[in-house]
């Protein structure tokens, strides 16, 4: 029974790999593939991805706001239009009162009023111009905040390309060793035949094949993921299954530490708003003086007992005002005192954020500075270990040459110098990646 299934189990191994070789086979007909590469996906990106567009909304939303408040030094004007029926129900016998507000007539009557008004600040001890300068921090603000977002997804893309490539490359080694599992299955079948091994080591090779192609498609669908993640940034589609990726391009081994977190977007950011929160203050400061302002108003007047059409063409010229107010706050229930107090507290809680902010700043660039220095020493002994590996393969083929050694030892060879190529690449890409990522944190702003 042990026999037999082991049978069955071969023969379904080596039909897999004939048809994952047809695959393979097929796969090399020329079809339009696509070519990735970092800088065009970078640029898509920030021409498409959803946050970089908010934040450059908000940066056209903050200048609006500026110019409102640059209306805060400029008069206003205003026009009113009123149009009543008043109906005397004392009988004529009463008198012209004024309640407040409030003038209560004597007659019964149709009467129109056409009023144009106007006023302006005259002096409020530097409010308006602390408006003005909470308007302008905050247009920096938001310019800030979307030089944050660019950088953000930045490294966003660049991380994931780097998943992308490490895939990439990972999926070519896979399918370069499965045609070599394949061709030692076939040398152990042809072993196996001749009486020179077991059955289920022959089984044993043609295990590895199928493991390498369960390896491929799960690599297949991590890739798949992966690039539907970049599909987001970019509002493109990508094929998984056509598709090329180029590679880094080298930026060097060396890199220079220029990093200063006080040139950060972060540090610019929590800086502007606590100038914000401190003109906020000096406002509620300056409101407990007295405001003075100057106002005129224009009236015409007209009226009519019994006709409202003549009421109308009864408008004429009635009164004229030019005046000058002062406006003293006295008393408001402790309100300014509470909003004095949320402000001088918000103030110090940005200065803990911002302390925050740049620390985690700093020991995030720290980290990838020591993943930099320890993929540099991974990646000598990677390539040491490949110049071995290398060497060996070649003694190999030539003692196989002269049949000192078999075939089998070759294609093991092979095996292990994929398996060295693929860990020296993906060494190499990750200290580029994180390379490049050091050098966007280290952009400083303007």
């Amino acid at each position: 029974m042990k026999r037999n299934a082991l049978i069955i189990q071969f023969a379904k191994c080596h039909i897999l790999l004939y048809a994952v070789f047809l695959l393979i086979l097929f796969s090399g007909i020329s079809f339009a593939s696509q070519t990735l590469d970092l800088d065009s996906l970078t640029e898509r990106a920030l021409e498409n991805a959803h946050d970089v567009k908010l934040s450059r909304l908000d940066v056209r939303i903050s200048r609006s706001m500026q110019k409102r408040a640059y209306s805060l030094y400029y008069p206003t004007f205003n026009a009113r239009w009123n149009s009543e029926y008043v109906k005397d129900l004392s009988g004529g016998v009463s008198q012209v009162t004024a309640v407040g507000d409030t003038i209560i007539g004597e007659n019964t009557m149709y009467q129109n009023s056409l009023s144009v008004a106007a006023s302006y600040n005259l002096f409020d001890f530097g409010s308006t111009g602390k408006k003005v300068f909470i308007a302008k921090k905050d247009v920096d603000v938001k310019t800030m905040v979307h030089i944050r977002q660019i950088r953000d997804i930045k490294i966003k893309v660049l991380n994931l390309y780097t998943d992308i490539l490490i895939n990439y490359r990972e999926l070519e080694a896979k399918k370069e060793l499965l045609s070599l599992y394949k061709e030692l299955s076939i040398t152990k079948e042809r072993m196996h035949s001749a009486g020179m091994i077991s059955k289920i080591e022959m089984v044993d090779e043609a295990l590895k094949a199928v493991k390498t192609l369960d390896a491929i498609d799960n690599l297949r669908l991590k890739l798949k993921a992966v690039l539907q993640d970049l599909s987001f940034y970019t509002n493109e589609k990508y094929d998984a299954d056509n598709l090329r990726v180029q590679a880094f391009e080298d930026c060097g081994e060396n890199y220079e530490n220029n990093f200063n977190p006080e040139k950060s977007p972060e540090f610019s950011i929590y800086a502007l708003e606590i100038e914000k929160k401190k003109a906020e203050l000096d406002i509620l400061k300056r409101e407990r003086f007295p405001q003075f302002g100057l106002y005129s108003r224009y009236v015409w007047y007209g009226q009519d007992r019994n006709n409202y059409e003549l009421s109308v063409k009864d408008i004429r010229d009635r009164n004229f005002f030019v005046g000058v107010s002062a406006t003293l706050p006295i008393f408001e229930g402790f309100k300014t005192d509470a909003e004095t107090e949320k402000a001088v507290l918000e103030i110090e809680r940005l200065k803990t954020e911002k302390q925050k902010k740049l620390a985690e700043l700093v020991n995030r660039h720290a980290k990838l500075d020591e993943t930099r220095r320890m993929y540099i020493v991974g990646l000598e002994t990677q390539r040491d270990m490949l110049a071995k590996v290398e060497k060996k393969l070649s003694m190999t083929g030539r003692l196989t040459e002269q049949k000192i050694i078999d075939l089998i030892d070759l294609l093991n060879q092979r095996v292990e110098l994929v398996n060295q190529k693929f860990e020296m690449t993906k060494t190499v890409i990750t200290n580029i990646s994180a390379i490049k990522e050091l050098q966007i944190i280290s952009q400083g702003v303007n």
